[in-house]
């Protein structure tokens, strides 16, 4: 049974993988001051944003809206926006996203106590602490539902297909790092616990990620961390609690293990000139290719097709054009 299956039978379930949710993806309620105006009298007022899942893909905020819209119903507490029939479609970014209640974080921090990361644990308990309308659960600092994640092997294999859909980089090559800011250090070094008791990784520490380049460009980057999920450990974790939400990711995963099986079985079959050859015939076949795009329709890994479009592309064969955030190839 799949992770999300879980989440929606199971309410511990539910509440332990909304809380990885709402520390990597969700937006924090933290507070701020805002001015009001009543009858000419003017007043500064403590305010909190909003606890919104916001992402560029919808299959994975939909799935989420309505697992989460069914717990509502179950439980008869309004989790979600009063104004949120559906997911809604953002007019700045065109990004999906849906509002989650005071009531939401709750409840989920009732059930599972204090959650590995201080950051999204203290922001979410004063925002909870200033809940006037509703009656607030206790929630008991001494309880951790996260320590199931080092006794139910599911349950991890679970919490790291979440993270594989919401925050991991380098899914599409089959080489998923779970990366963070200095912020959410303690979280990470958490789910590296849980990946070295499953034998998931080959970190002994957190691994530093290089900055510098990011900030030459103006981005105020801060200092990221990460951990790597060796390939064994991908596919134990895919096979005990995938798929993935996201069927695009999932589609790189399941491709890199057939992969990765294929060649532990019958090692290298292709010669690395036969390579370059379906790559070359794919171009000229098709117009705006990703390196994604040419590792499914020649059957190689990311790494290797990159070094024949660098190769080609010096030839003055093929040419590469910036889209969004990744390259495009086609004929020079």
């Amino acid at each position: 049974m799949s992770i999300y299956e879980l989440m929606k039978k199971e309410w511990k379930t539910y509440c332990l993988m909304s809380s990885i949710i709402y520390i990597e993806e969700m937006s924090k309620p933290t507070e701020h001051i805002q001015i009001k105006k009543v009858k000419e009298k003017v007043y500064p007022c403590l305010c909190f944003h909003s606890i919104r899942l916001k992402m560029n893909n919808q299959e994975i905020t939909k799935l989420i809206f309505d697992i989460t819209k069914n717990w509502e119903k179950t439980k008869k507490i309004k989790f979600i926006g009063e104004s949120f029939k559906n997911i809604k479609k953002s007019n700045w970014d065109n990004q999906d996203y849906f509002f989650l209640s005071p009531q939401w974080i709750n409840s989920i921090l009732s059930e599972c106590g204090k959650i590995p990361n201080e950051y999204s644990y203290k922001t979410a308990i004063k925002r909870i602490g200033h809940l006037k309308q509703y009656p607030k659960k206790p929630i008991n600092e001494n309880k951790n539902l996260f320590v199931l994640l080092l006794k139910n092997k599911k349950l991890a294999a679970g919490a790291f297909i979440i993270s594989l859909d919401l925050e991991c980089r380098g899914v599409q090559n089959g080489k998923p790092t779970l990366c963070m800011s200095e912020k959410y250090k303690d979280f990470l070094e958490f789910m590296l616990k849980v990946a070295k008791k499953w034998n998931w990784t080959n970190n002994i520490t957190l691994s530093t990620v290089a900055v510098e380049y990011s900030k030459k460009l103006g981005i105020k980057a801060s200092p990221q961390y990460e951990l790597r999920i060796n390939t064994n450990g991908l596919k134990e974790i895919y096979s005990l609690a995938g798929p993935l939400a996201n069927s695009f990711k999932d589609k790189c995963i399941r491709f890199n293990i057939n992969r990765s099986n294929h060649f532990q079985k019958h090692g290298r079959t292709i010669k690395r000139g036969e390579s370059k050859q379906k790559i070359m015939a794919e171009i000229k076949a098709k117009r705006n290719l990703t390196t994604t795009n040419l590792q499914f329709a020649t059957g190689i890994g990311t790494d290797v097709v990159l070094d024949h479009l660098r190769n080609l592309e010096k030839e003055g064969k093929i040419k590469k054009e910036r889209m969004g955030k990744r390259y495009i190839w086609n004929l020079k």
